[in-house]
């Protein structure tokens, strides 16, 4: 199992809540909610991803899930 770094980075690609999402004014509106969209499901799949670090930890330690 991998241990999650809290000084490493998210990986490339993957965005954090703390970065400010540019405002492209030469896109139209269908494809910056696209892009938004894009965005919500990689930082969805980074946080699916931490959670189940976590838990993997947890059980290691002998925690139970509940």
């Amino acid at each position: 199992m991998v241990r999650h770094d809290p000084s490493s980075r998210p990986e490339a690609g993957l965005l954090s809540v703390a970065d400010p999402v540019p405002a492209d004014l030469s896109q139209a509106p269908a494809e910056m909610m696209e892009a938004q969209m894009d965005r919500a499901r990689r930082l969805n799949e980074y946080y699916n991803q931490v959670v189940a670090e976590l838990r993997a930890s947890l059980v290691e330690i002998g925690v139970e899930d509940g």
